[in-house]
């Protein structure tokens, strides 16, 4: 190898290392900038994108199921001009998992994968023979699904300022936050939001 490729050589690995410190520093401060993704807004520590990550999850789990069987999985609705709303827990879990022996998931499909609470904490328990999905602060999320087929459920924000009273979608999902009241959205994580 001459001088010059040492040379060339050398200069080349001292950009690449000033290029790879410059994208480190860039990737801190966008993590500083979004830093109440990760942590909520009482500074616990615990991280509100997990929460979103099983938000989601549950969504997606629940429009595949409803696109396999034309239909959520849940017992006939009494009211079914109506949306449903209701809580993680009971035979709507069961369904999704795979695990189900009353008719609701005939086929046994796994929609999800969720994990196993510790003290009813971010994850499965069970309530006597009731399963319950609860977020990190123990609270089961809240599910307002489209039974009416309307392709649309009404906005449980609706109150705030320039929101719409509909959203254009068959399933959504939100988890009361660290302050576990459903009504102060500020530290809702919601399946309709960005983040």
């Amino acid at each position: 190898m001459t001088d010059e490729q040492r040379t060339n050589r050398k200069a080349g690995c001292a950009c690449l290392g000033k290029g790879m410190l410059a994208a480190g520093l860039i990737a801190l401060a966008v993590l500083w900038l979004n830093q109440d993704l990760f942590m909520t807004d009482q500074g616990c520590g615990h991280s509100k994108l997990r929460v979103r990550g099983i938000v989601m999850d549950l969504k997606i789990a629940l429009e595949v199921y409803k696109a396999d069987y034309n239909h959520f999985p849940l017992p006939a609705s009494s009211a079914p001009n109506l949306d449903l709303s209701l809580r993680s827990r009971g035979p709507i879990l069961p369904a999704l998992l795979g695990e189900e022996t009353g008719g609701l998931n005939p086929k046994k499909i796994k929609y999800m994968d969720l994990p196993m609470a510790r003290n009813r904490k971010f994850g499965l328990w069970q309530d006597d023979a009731e399963w319950v999905l609860s977020d990190l602060w123990g609270e089961p999320f809240y599910i307002i699904l489209d039974t009416n087929k309307d392709d649309m459920v009404a906005n449980p924000e609706v109150g705030s300022e320039h929101l719409p009273a509909m959203l254009p979608v068959e399933v959504i999902i939100y988890s009361s936050g660290p302050d576990r009241d459903p009504k102060t959205w500020r530290d809702n994580v919601c399946s309709w939001r960005p983040h």
